[in-house]
């Protein structure tokens, strides 16, 4: 054999040998507020009923707080550096982005620096306007989109900025709400802004298909949906993530 064929061959072996066994994250770790709480046990649970059950999964998640505050807690930034995880899940408090977008990247991109001097891959948690808008910045928010818009253009340009991975939880919940608007009312819980059980179930699938590459529509885990509902918001999550 030609040593030129062989060299070829050798390096395509030795390429589809490393892409074959990629390997699948056994420790992650997420960082957020009661955004991150609200899904915490769904995400949990269908990862348990996934073939991915060994998993090990933690959470740092204070009510109410933003990255800036993360970036200066110990048991945060500890947690990073000590915990030896392969993800690392960013999320912050659910107007930031969309209201201080410059001070969002800041504290991210810090955070980040932290992350990959530890070893571990980061991904950001975008997540979802409030239902009927940001009743308290109604001058710049007066509706969902407007705020979805805001939300996912802060995360997408902070991602883009930190060379990370994105978990399109907002933007596959905006094509819910355009394919179904009662259900997409119905990711709400009453206060119109944290999820509900369903909203919970349409981000444990979108971070399933993120971290592990897979889709969801595999699973029989429903999340105590029905059919229909959990039907749609799988094959939603797979293809805002393909996407």
């Amino acid at each position: 054999m030609p040593l030129r064929r062989y060299l070829l061959l050798t390096l395509l072996a030795l390429f589809l040998g490393s892409a074959c066994s990629a390997k699948q994250p056994e420790k992650i770790l997420f960082i957020g507020n009661s955004y991150t709480g609200g899904i915490r046990k769904m995400v949990t649970e269908l990862i348990k009923q996934s073939p991915h059950s060994e998993t090990h999964i933690s959470f740092i998640n204070p009510g109410g707080k933003t990255l800036e505050f993360h970036l200066k807690d110990k048991e945060t930034i500890d947690k990073i550096k000590q915990g030896k995880f392969d993800l690392i899940i960013l999320q912050d408090q659910s107007q930031f982005p969309a209201l201080f977008p410059d001070r969002f990247q800041k504290a991210a991109v810090a955070l980040a620096k932290i992350i990959n001097k530890s070893g571990s891959k980061l991904v950001f948690y975008e997540t979802w306007g409030r239902r009927d808008g940001d009743r308290k910045n109604k001058e710049l928010f007066p509706t969902y989109e407007s705020m979805q818009s805001a939300l996912s253009k802060s995360y997408l340009s902070t991602a883009t900025k930190c060379v990370a991975d994105i978990a399109p939880v907002g933007s596959t919940w905006r094509m819910v709400r355009e394919k179904n608007p009662k259900l997409g009312t119905e990711l709400y819980r009453s206060d119109g802004s944290h999820p509900s059980n369903k909203g919970a179930y349409l981000a444990a699938c979108v971070f399933y298909t993120t971290l592990f590459g897979e889709d969801p529509r595999t699973l029989k885990f429903n999340g105590d949906l029905l059919t229909f509902e959990s039907d749609l918001i799988k094959a939603a999550a797979f293809s805002t993530r393909k996407n």
